[in-house]
């Protein structure tokens, strides 16, 4: 069982991050690869057309 208080905390994060408080990008794929990063969406639908 989680204790109250700390359930509280994880239910604050929970509502910050569904608010936007993690909305955030950066460079570092594209610095890291030298290419553009793809969304997960697009990634899957090309990985699985390559099956």
């Amino acid at each position: 069982m989680v204790p109250p208080d700390f359930a509280v905390l994880l239910a604050d994060l929970d509502r910050a991050i569904a608010q936007g408080a993690e909305d955030r990008t950066t460079d570092t794929v594209e610095h890291a690869t030298g290419r553009p990063p793809h969304g997960f969406r697009e990634v899957m639908e090309r990985e699985w057309a390559g099956r």
